[in-house]
């Protein structure tokens, strides 16, 4: 089980884990604990739960550390965290605690009595969370998330029109990515960091039955939330409860569920009625259901993995920040889940949108999957008279004849010639137009003043000799600027608060420019306006010899070697 959550960067030095003082959390605690002791040789004996011990060096070096969030939504919140506090202490595990700041940006005031405070609680977690695994060195959160959590969370997905590999459930390991939660604004957003930072989930495949006689077995003491068994409050309560009845019929939870969680239950029983790679029926009873479950979370990893040879196969040689497919090799692919897993993995690596939320992957709006896979799986799509067309996720996808010379996205004038391919060629999508930037006081992602921070790291370099300044512009590309080799000229411009530096994009994928704005005279000047990627994040990379000139830039690129700007977002499937 903890093998099969290794993260692809290995074990780190230092894993949290998330301590609510539950049955779940406190069972994961001792699991790990024991487990990693008797890699360091601290234990002989075999930890009760874990079936498969396959132990690797590198495990030994790794050390936990137990972190609590206090909601402070319930007059017990206190009580809870310090609970956590003597288990964590009683096994000898580091542990560290942080109580929400309602009120406190970028946090929403604190949710009245009575009122909804599912989301905001869960938004608010994570980003304390990801502050205190920040705080604490911590590179993997260990989560307690089990198999009967996996099967509320694939009924509670369904209910909300997701497909089969959405319903797949959780992962059991993922990249905790720029924002874990999907949100708009601050709260939540992990950003860069978030990149290289993992959630793993030891426990999925363990019933709650099973964690319980742990705990019992073990004499574990833990606390129990009564607001879990009120299937008023919340949709996975009320799904737990009918669950526990082997039904999905709403009328079973009585007159006092709310209306919005009555009609969640009943648009499930729809989503049920769709599935093709499995069937779960309630009516079979728990373990049935959790194996269904199971089935189809195994399925989606095997799904991802046909992705990963898919795209060897269609993929061709194309600018950074694109992907250039082939219909040869698209038509080869005739599985409609893979055809679907692998327009999400495309539009997650191109998208706009924070790697890792829902926006990134187009919502998974079954419409959008619908309109993007009658497409690309079109003979000649130029031909047929397909346009350049957008379904989400902020991304173009755009009909091409590739030629011997050239990229063409128009037949216009042009005579097909032997050897050509057609294809797509998939980017990030075009901008909001400046004047409704201006009009509608949008935040403007691509066009973005740099100059205050700038210069706090140019002020601050003196102090810090490995003084580095890194932007993440457009959530697309890492600018990096080396301090202590910004020339002179620039440096003092900055410092005196009369020239400005800015990012704008460049070339017709939107590549990212640094601008330095004079003010003697009065002048735009483009210190550096080239990228380069060798952060080996893109397992498919092509021999870059063979890639066509097609950046369409109508000026000289520019190179500083004060600069460097990256594409950081991974196509991998974590």
């Amino acid at each position: 089980l903890i093998q099969r959550c290794r993260p692809p960067s290995g074990w780190p030095t230092r894993i949290g884990v998330a301590n609510s003082g539950g049955s779940d959390s406190t069972c994961l605690l001792f699991l790990l604990n024991r487990y990693l002791n008797d890699v360091r040789g601290a234990s002989t004996s075999r930890p009760k739960g874990l079936e498969s011990r396959r132990i690797s060096p590198e495990d030994a070096h790794s050390r936990l550390v137990s972190l609590t969030i206090d909601h402070d939504l319930q007059p017990s919140s206190a009580a809870m965290a310090a609970h956590c506090a003597s288990v964590a202490k009683t096994l000898g595990v580091k542990h560290a605690s942080a109580v929400i700041p309602w009120g406190a940006a970028p946090h929403p005031d604190k949710p009245q009595p009575g009122t909804p405070f599912e989301t905001a609680a869960r938004t608010s977690r994570y980003h304390t969370m990801f502050e205190m695994m920040l705080r604490e060195g911590v590179d993997v959160l260990a989560l307690g998330h089990h198999a009967d959590d996996q099967v509320e969370t694939s009924l509670m997905r369904l209910g909300k029109g997701s497909t089969e590999m959405g319903a797949g459930g959780m992962k059991r390991v993922r990249r905790w990515g720029m924002c874990a939660v999907d949100t708009r604004g601050e709260l939540g957003f992990a950003g860069l960091p978030g990149m290289s930072r993992w959630m793993i989930r030891p426990l999925l495949d363990v019933s709650k039955d099973r964690i319980l006689a742990t705990c019992a077995e073990e004499n574990l003491e833990y606390v129990t939330d009564s607001t879990n068994f009120q299937p008023e409050l919340t949709i996975r309560n009320s799904i737990r409860k009918l669950l526990s009845l082997n039904t999905l019929d709403s009328t079973a939870l009585g007159t006092d569920i709310p209306e919005h969680i009555q009609e969640h239950i009943d648009q499930i029983q729809e989503g049920l009625s769709d599935l093709e790679l499995v069937n779960i029926d309630p009516a079979d009873g728990p373990e049935s259901v959790r194996m269904s479950v199971l089935s189809l979370t195994d399925q989606v990893e095997d799904i991802e993995s046909e992705v990963d040879s898919c795209l060897n196969r269609c993929r061709l040689p194309s600018p950074e920040g694109t992907m250039l497919l082939s219909y040869r090799g698209l038509k080869t692919i005739h599985d409609m889940n893979v055809r679907r897993a692998l327009i999400l993995r495309i539009t997650r690596y191109l998208s706009l949108n924070p790697w890792g939320s829902l926006r990134a992957d187009g919502n998974r709006r079954r419409q959008s999957l619908v309109r993007i896979m009658k497409a690309l799986w079109t003979p000649d799509p130029i031909g047929a008279g397909l346009a350049p067309f957008a379904a989400g996720g902020g991304v173009l996808w755009q009909p091409v004849t590739v030629g011997s010379t050239r990229i063409r996205f128009s037949a216009t004038k042009y005579t097909p010639q032997p050897g050509d391919i057609d294809g797509w060629l998939v980017s990030r999508q075009p901008p909001i137009q400046m004047r409704t930037v201006i009009e509608e006081e949008l935040e403007n992602a691509v066009r973005v003043d740099i100059t205050e921070q700038f210069r706090a790291k140019l002020e601050a370099r003196d102090h810090d000799k490995g003084t580095k300044m890194q932007i993440m512009w457009d959530n697309r590309f890492l600018v990096t600027f080396d301090m202590h080799s910004v020339p002179d000229d620039v440096a003092a411009g900055i410092l005196s608060g009369s020239d400005r530096l800015l990012i704008h994009p460049v070339t017709r994928w939107y590549w990212p420019k640094v601008l330095w704005q004079t003010a003697e005279p009065k002048e735009w000047i483009v210190l550096h306006s080239t990228v380069v990627s060798d952060r080996n994040i893109n397992p498919f990379r092509l021999d870059r010899d063979t890639m066509f000139d097609w950046q369409y830039v109508r000026t000289e690129k520019k190179t500083a070697d004060w600069i460097r700007s990256e594409w950081i977002r991974p196509l991998t499937a974590l």
